[in-house]
């Protein structure tokens, strides 16, 4: 017994003091989450890239369709809950991956804007490159 009360006396003072540390943590992530999100929305649907400091290229709808051969089923890489996803090869040579939006995945104009952002600002090797 005396042994039991020894142990429960100290932690009582741990509890203490690493309850209120996990809940401050979560406080402050939480928050700079937030104003993270908050800021970003500010600057609305802006395709540009800060942190490599870059922009994105916009293509007009001619050249995407010709670089995928009016997306043909022959360039389909895959199929997402959103649309397709067609290989493509510029006129200047460069293979490229498209993104064709489903007309009934649902998805709208804004979420795929996002899409686009999340996808730029990620680094991976297993991603192609947005250009």
């Amino acid at each position: 017994e005396t042994t039991r009360k020894s142990i429960d006396s100290r932690e009582k003072p741990m509890l203490a003091v690493l309850v209120p540390s996990i809940a401050l943590s979560w406080f402050l992530v939480s928050l700079f989450a937030y104003l993270w999100l908050k800021k970003r929305a500010k600057k609305g649907t802006e395709l540009q890239v800060n942190s490599t400091s870059t922009e994105l290229e916009y293509f007009k709808l001619s050249t995407v369709t010709a670089a995928t051969n009016n997306f043909s089923p022959a360039n389909k890489l895959g199929q997402g809950g959103f649309g397709s996803v067609y290989k493509g090869l510029l006129a200047n040579g460069k293979e490229v991956a498209i993104k064709r939006l489903s007309r009934s995945s649902g998805q709208g104009t804004e979420e795929f804007k996002n899409e686009v952002m999340v996808i730029a600002m990620l680094q991976h090797r297993n991603l192609v490159k947005l250009l």
